[in-house]
């Protein structure tokens, strides 16, 4: 008995001492990789010419209004009933379609954002096994309170992202380099 507790307590030592976590902040790493500001900056183009297009709708609605009050007095019941069931429906359909751009940038977002976050998953996975940790925690959606600084992958994440994303780039454009250095058929290498 006096084996079996000793065993079982070095085995929780041990046990403890294997495990390793580690956090990342996915919003503020979304944030700041080069491809997330590019989609951002997509998304704000987009967000913003719906929101202008549907200003010019509202204030258009307000007009009208404006033109109803000064009206109103001297239109009889059921001009001034058809009146008013005109602008509500206008009312409620700039509602909807206000409702419905948030739902299409919202959308939008989390679509641009899905191709990321596997690329992410891929990255923090290599971080992981060459830092030995048992698991990474999503700092928002983990309900993680607290954890030291030291802990934060994020920086790390975001720079290897990055870097990939350079050197991707940079191999891309090496076949065209290259291509741009072969002789064409009867002549001398282009520059």
């Amino acid at each position: 008995m006096r084996r079996f507790a000793l065993l079982t307590l070095c085995l929780a030592t041990v046990a403890r001492a294997e495990f390793k976590a580690a956090y990342v902040d996915f919003q503020r790493a979304l944030v700041e990789v080069e491809e997330g500001r590019a989609a951002r900056q997509r998304l704000q183009v987009k967000a913003d010419a719906r929101k202008k297009e549907l200003e010019g709708e509202k204030v258009s609605l307000e007009q009208e209004a404006e033109v109803f009050k000064k009206q109103e007095a001297t239109m009889d019941d059921k001009a001034r009933r058809t009146r008013v069931e005109g602008l509500m429906k206008r009312q409620q359909d700039l509602a909807d379609k206000v409702q419905k751009a948030q739902v299409e940038i919202s959308d939008a977002e989390r679509k641009e954002m899905a191709t990321i976050l596997p690329k992410f998953e891929a990255i923090l996975g290599e971080i992981a096994q060459r830092e030995g940790l048992s698991m990474v925690f999503d700092r928002a959606s983990s309900g993680l309170a607290w954890a030291p600084p030291y802990l934060d992958l994020t920086n790390e994440l975001i720079r290897t992202y990055n870097a990939r994303k350079a050197g991707a780039a940079k191999g891309a454009d090496a076949p065209k380099a290259a291509d741009a250095a072969k002789p064409k058929a009867g002549g001398a290498p282009t520059k």
